[in-house]
């Protein structure tokens, strides 16, 4: 019996004493999750977290930060709470782990939803610091105050995984469809956007991997009547990878259709790749990147401290004679298709090379080339010298001076003329040449000589 009673008081303690140590554990995986997130360049604003024996409770304030805060109204346009419930384990209700948090969202001090609504995110942490978190929620409209839209939630649904230790994350979330504005003046509409990432720390301290975000549809502007741009099937994907202390980065756009008034375009790409950037160098700038980003500075201070930053470490980042492609570029518009593509390598270049054009272009090698449809060149080439007849009329009649009076007409057969001027111009030196219906430009830069369209062309006076 003593025996008996000796082992129930050992099991009765690791079931009253685990969780209050495991409690421990579970603040510290929690507090690590939240600098990730200010790293990612969120703000926390207060943070509160309450450790009970078997349960605690956290409450994080985050603040993002808009392009344009000074037009907005920051208590409430710019911040989010997060209010989670952590129950600690071993035993948790979804199984074993180390903890499992109920988390729920609020927009300032207002809950997001409706009363009623299960805008609950659970999240489960094993022992081993990796953890999950799950999501599900279902579709709401949710009424504008305060100055806030309307929103039509269509529901969002996936999974986080994480490694808060290793630093790796793991992204697939699928948000059905979101309609931002008032009825009847409707601005963004959003259908079947998807994200799908996973990054890992590398061994230079870089978060590396890859990630992607497309959607079936993004409209922007009246829905009900009016005028819109509807962009189709669009996609962004990102790839980043080291080897050998150089990181390469891989941007690709895409999109099938671009409807914009009447006229349609696409499908479109455009793929950038930067290689050979010093991964120690950019480990450093981002842990200097992130020290100002914890800082209490307001916007123009924080912006100008990075752009120190920056510049500071632009030079470093050319000793390793980074290398710049943009392949392919490409773009079906109603006028034809516009395609070209690009490479840049710098080789030895310097800061202080920047200075010194004879310099700066002996040591850049760059190859290009375009291929525009003329009805397009021409286009563009019209709308811009319509706008600068247009301001330099209004600036002379401002200052009193004599303005001929030309009816839009006359005003139109003067751009042309121009217009016809300039491209004529251009054919004649060979810096365009016709190919068809397209114009064509093709040029080399070597050792600090310029060939275009096969004619060598001076670069110092």
């Amino acid at each position: 019996m003593k025996k008996i009673a000796v082992l129930t008081l050992i099991v009765l303690a690791l079931v009253l004493g685990t969780p209050a140590i495991i409690g421990f554990r579970a603040e510290t995986h929690y507090q690590m999750m939240i600098e990730r997130i200010q790293h990612s360049g969120a703000k926390v604003i207060s943070h509160r977290y309450q450790r009970g024996w078997f349960v605690s409770d956290a409450e994080t304030r985050l603040r993002f930060a808009l392009p344009d805060e000074a037009a907005i109204d920051t208590s409430e346009g710019l911040q989010l709470t997060l209010v989670s419930t952590v129950t600690h384990g071993p035993l948790l209700p979804s199984g074993v782990g180390l903890a499992e948090a109920e988390s729920h969202l609020k927009f300032a001090d207002q809950a997001i939803f409706p009363p009623g609504y299960p805008d609950s995110v659970n999240t489960t942490i094993d022992f081993n610091g990796s953890g999950r978190t799950s999501i599900d929620l279902p579709a709401a409209e949710i009424a504008g105050s305060m100055g806030r839209p309307d929103l039509s939630f269509g529901g969002l649904s996936g999974e986080i995984g994480f490694d808060v230790e290793r630093g790796a994350l793991d992204i697939r979330l699928l948000l059905k469809q979101l309609v931002v504005g008032n009825t009847g003046n409707r601005s963004v509409n959003l259908t079947g956007a998807q994200v799908i990432s996973n990054f890992a720390t590398g061994s230079s301290g870089l978060m590396l991997g890859s990630a992607e975000f497309s959607a079936q549809q993004l409209a922007l502007g009246e829905l009900e009547g009016g005028e819109q741009v509807g962009l189709y099937q669009p996609s962004i994907q990102l790839n980043s990878s080291e080897r050998s202390d150089q990181v390469s980065t891989v941007v690709s756009y895409a999109f099938e259709k671009l409807e914009a008034g009447r006229a349609v375009y696409g499908p479109g790409q455009l793929q950038i790749e930067l290689n050979r950037l010093s991964a120690p160098v950019l480990q450093r700038l981002q842990r200097e990147t992130e020290e100002i980003r914890d800082q209490k500075l307001s916007d123009a201070a924080r912006s100008l401290a990075l752009m120190g930053v920056a510049t500071n470490f632009a030079g470093e980042l050319l000793q390793n004679d980074p290398e710049l492609k943009i392949a392919p570029l490409r773009l079906v518009t109603p006028q034809g298709t516009l395609q070209g593509e690009l490479s840049l390598r710098s080789k030895g270049l310097s800061l202080l090379d920047l200075a010194n054009i004879t310099l700066l272009v002996s040591k850049l090698d760059a190859t290009m080339s375009l291929s525009i449809p003329e009805e397009l060149l021409r286009m563009m080439l019209k709308a811009r010298t319509n706008l600068l007849l247009e301001q330099q009329l209004a600036e002379s009649m401002e200052q009193g001076g004599a303005v001929p009076e030309l009816d839009q007409d006359q005003l139109q057969e003067l751009v042309e003329l121009q217009v016809d001027e300039q491209l004529n111009n251009w054919l004649s030196q060979q810096f365009l040449t016709r190919e068809g219906g397209d114009l064509v430009v093709v040029a080399s830069l070597s050792s600090g000589s310029l060939i275009v369209n096969g004619r060598t062309l001076p670069l110092t006076p």
